[in-house]
């Protein structure tokens, strides 16, 4: 197949509606099922996903590359045309539009060659490897035509802009093989890899897709609501969703984006390779930071997801942290190498406690089960979540016990009951943003007080969507100052009745979590506002 093919579909599907992509794309997929080799990749051209992503592969590309991979090739000033255009796959058309080289040989590009060249460039290593990037991009763009080159540079740089969602392809794909769409969804949950789903479904074998050691299925998603029955409620705390594959004396932690992220938790990795059953599990990356109170006594606060971020994401010249890591398991999807994800949530919890044990009291390291807690009615939910949250929890998470496990499904009766709290506070500055649409917004620093002083706890701009919030902006417009907004107690001010999900101190600075106005009142005085000591209510001890 040659790559003005996909390039002409791409460009077509580009341009339909949501509705017609899924059409043109099967129409496509139709004729590379007739060669068999080129199903995988042809898939994989049109989504710009050329491996899967636990694979660990980078292409290790920018603007920049393609920019120097244009410039031999082309006659025009690139830098004008990027100060236009913006995308470089709009750059690299108009670039080849100038060609002012020629192939050698005239010869049409291969859809195959283009594939095997752009994966061949993530294997570069070494001082030299942007030199030879920069030469295999070249080479495509001497042999490409301007819309060729177009969508060669987007899939280099990952950015397809087609619109072709997982959805889309997976409704593609069952059209032109004539195989059911519910089940390659089920098999794409298991292998979230369509290129490969699409060569199994040619097959016929999408029935003997099932989890596998070391390569991460979609994890399941939890709505948020705030809804209450009896039954499994476990402690949501600040973190990192992973999935974490043990298979013999080897464990290897996913993210929740698919990618290998072991490298950075080579000593957890260690820690969960000694138990003695192998699993794949659903779990959540946290972390223990210790510190001192002021009395002198030792503390530990678990970090929050930014921070369990920035600890993966560490630089190997700065590895050493204070974060202690560990893993929290919710859930079991395979046990010794047996997928169990059809089997009723308490039969997979008590897979999990054989597995791993009992839950382990914070701090720990290495790794152990969420605990439960069987709830029966809604003021055991409300002292349950009042605990989790001096624990550290951002919330409880419902499990219904007789519910199998989907993964890359919303879950049918699972969900997250966020902890919330209501605050009074008063507004001591504005600083006002542009929004994406150009409309200005307000961003509010509120305070509680302190006897007759105002402290600040944070900023807050959300506002509940079903308020209309006109009078509060026009009221905030009028506050010339922060010095304005603190004046005397006598001094009519802003007060804002806040949605917070938590609250962080660190030292004498507090910081709300999560802050949403859920109302406010214009002519409020200083003593409206909550005092401060209402705060220890909520932050974790």
């Amino acid at each position: 197949m040659r790559y003005s093919r996909i390039a002409w579909a791409l460009e077509e599907i580009s341009g339909s509606p949501r509705g017609g992509k899924a059409d043109r794309t099967s129409a496509l997929l139709r004729e590379a099922a007739e060669e068999p080799e080129m199903l995988c990749p042809v898939v994989r051209l049109l989504t710009g996903e050329l491996w899967p992503r636990w694979e660990g592969r980078e292409m290790g590309i920018g603007p920049e590359t393609i920019a120097a991979a244009l410039v031999d090739v082309c006659d025009i000033d690139l830098s004008i045309e990027r100060q236009q255009k913006g995308d470089m796959g709009l750059v690299a058309e108009a670039a080849l539009e100038h060609k002012g080289q020629s192939s050698l040989f005239g010869q049409p590009l291969d859809a195959l060659a283009v594939y095997e060249d752009l994966r061949r460039i993530s294997s570069f290593k070494g001082s030299d490897s942007d030199q030879r990037k920069t030469a295999v991009l070249r080479g495509l763009f001497l042999l490409a035509s301007p819309e060729e080159g177009k969508f060669i540079a987007r899939t280099a740089l990952r950015s397809m802009q087609a619109g072709l969602g997982p959805r889309t392809m997976i409704e593609a794909i069952s059209s032109a093989l004539a195989c059911d769409a519910q089940s390659l969804a089920r098999a794409f949950g298991l292998m979230p890899d369509l290129g490969c789903i699409a060569e199994i479904a040619r097959l016929g074998r999408l029935d003997e897709v099932f989890i596998q050691p070391n390569l991460p299925a979609r994890l399941m998603i939890y709505s948020v609501r705030g809804d209450f029955f009896p039954g499994a409620y476990l402690p949501k705390f600040p973190g990192l969703r992973v999935q974490v594959h043990k298979a013999g004396e080897t464990a290897r932690i996913f993210s929740s984006q698919l990618r290998d992220i072991s490298s950075s938790l080579s000593g957890l990795c260690q820690d969960v390779g000694r138990l003695n059953s192998d699993f794949v599990a659903d779990a959540l990356l946290i972390g223990f930071l210790s510190s001192h109170s002021p009395e002198g006594s030792a503390m530990n606060r678990i970090c929050s997801g930014s921070e369990m971020l920035r600890y993966i994401n560490r630089r190997r010249l700065a590895r050493k942290s204070s974060i202690r890591p560990a893993l929290l398991v919710y859930d079991l999807l395979a046990v010794e190498g047996k997928d169990i994800c059809s089997l009723a949530y308490a039969h997979r919890r008590q897979r999990m406690l054989r597995a791993l044990g009992p839950p382990r009291s914070a701090p720990f390291y290495g790794i152990s089960p969420a605990e439960q807690r069987h709830l029966k009615d809604i003021a055991d939910l409300d002292d349950y979540l009042c605990l989790a949250r001096r624990e550290g929890a951002s919330g409880l998470l419902a499990r219904d016990c007789e519910g199998i496990y989907r993964p890359g499904e919303l879950s049918e009766r699972d969900f997250i009951i966020r902890a919330a709290h209501i605050i009074s506070a008063l507004v001591v500055g504005v600083e006002w943003t542009t929004s994406k649409n150009g409309q200005a917004r307000a961003r509010y620093l509120v305070a509680l007080r302190q006897g007759e002083a105002l402290v600040p706890v944070g900023r807050v701009w959300r506002t509940r969507s079903d308020c209309s919030f006109q009078p509060l902006s026009m009221a905030a417009a009028s506050l010339n100052s922060q010095d304005d907004a603190l004046g005397s107690s006598e001094h009519t001010r802003i007060l804002l009745k806040i949605r917070i999900g938590g609250i962080e101190k660190a030292g004498p600075q507090w910081r709300i979590i999560e802050p949403v106005i859920e109302d406010y009142s214009l002519d409020s005085s200083i003593k409206d506002a909550d005092e401060l000591d209402r705060l220890n209510n909520i932050c974790p001890k």
